[in-house]
């Protein structure tokens, strides 16, 4: 190899390993990694050629900047990012004489495992609402979390003396978890832990049990308070449900005086065309004609909202901020440690 090309062979490799280099590659990372939070991410490709327009939503789809935290050459980019920097810390370490340039060289490591880390979460981790009745039951693998049986065993709400919601709870039990079974009552700062996975306590509100009868069929549904839900007659027919647990009147129309279910009323509007066509309030046990279905008002039961978090790198990040600490610490030990006049 000529004299000039053995000299420019080692200046790029000079360059490559150069902290300079690294940092450039963190501001690139950086810069990317704030397009996936301004352009929204798992949207069909029509949604981005909608939205930008041709030309820049042809680009988005090109670049798969539509998926951008699952796409090859973001991962590309992260490995030579953590490559950069372990080069560099690499050679430093050659020359470490001192706690000084360990502290330095640890300063760095940790950020290749933090990096490490946000990268395994961004592939990964997995989030889903689940609202559940007391004794259901749900398959994590339906919401794509892996194996185990999540039931919520009982719900209970706390309340204040002028009977708001203070604090609400749910006894839940997640079993077959990784060959585990967990038991345990969460609030809203209390979440369950398994492992990787955490399941919090979300929100809340009321699931309502309505018998539908049509001319052909009768069916049970299980519905959420405000949840519109379609009658199906080909006529843009639709039900609006609001419940009233403590059903009172004024002058101003129906309302609900407390949210415990004191005196409990099923109202129930009759959509065309997103018009409101008639009205009905039903106590429980009551039936209504509407249209041309019967609606009875069967039951009413809490449902409790949880929240179920996957994130499989939160550990390696969490050990990535130690070593941060340990290397900060050693970096500027001499600033604590070290009397004035040493």
């Amino acid at each position: 190899m000529p004299d000039k090309q053995k000299v420019g062979y080692r200046n790029l490799v000079s360059w490559l390993s150069s902290m300079k280099f690294a940092v450039y590659l963190l501001i690139l990372v950086g810069a990317v990694s704030a397009l996936g939070t301004i352009i929204p991410q798992g949207q069909p490709p029509a949604f981005y050629l909608r939205t930008y327009g041709d030309g820049i939503g042809t680009v988005i789809n090109f670049l798969s900047l539509n998926d951008l935290y699952h796409i090859w050459w973001f991962y590309a980019l992260m490995l030579i990012l953590g490559a950069a920097i372990m080069v560099c810390s690499l050679q430093r370490l050659r020359h470490a004489r001192s706690l000084i340039t360990v502290g330095s060289l640890v300063f760095h490591l940790a950020i290749v495992v933090i990096l490490a880390g946000a990268v395994w979460s961004l592939g990964y981790s997995r989030s889903a609402m689940v609202d559940l009745a007391e004794q259901q039951t749900v398959a994590l693998a339906d919401y794509g979390l892996g194996s185990g049986q999540l039931t919520l065993n009982s719900f209970a709400i706390d309340y204040y003396p002028d009977l708001q919601p203070r604090q609400y709870t749910s006894n839940i039990g997640l079993t077959g978890y990784e060959q585990r079974n967990y038991y345990q009552t969460i609030n809203v700062n209390n979440p369950l832990r398994a492992g990787n996975l955490k399941i919090y306590q979300s929100n809340w509100g009321w699931m309502l049990k309505i018998r539908l009868t049509t001319n052909d069929s009768t069916q049970v549904l299980d519905v959420k308070d405000y949840d519109v839900f379609p009658l199906g007659s080909g006529e843009n027919h639709a039900i609006r449900v609001v419940f009233l647990p403590d059903y009172a009147e004024d002058e101003h129309g129906a309302f609900s005086r407390t949210s415990q279910p004191n005196h409990p009323y099923l109202g129930l509007s009759l959509l065309q065309s997103g018009r409101v066509v008639d009205m009905a309030l039903l106590a429980p046990g009551e039936e209504v004609q509407m249209g041309q279905s019967s609606f009875t008002f069967e039951d009413f039961s809490y449902y409790s909202g949880l929240q179920i978090k996957y994130d499989p790198g939160v550990n390696l990040v969490f050990a990535g901020f130690v070593l941060l600490l340990l290397g900060l610490l050693g970096r500027y030990w001499h600033l604590f440690f070290m009397r004035e006049g040493d």
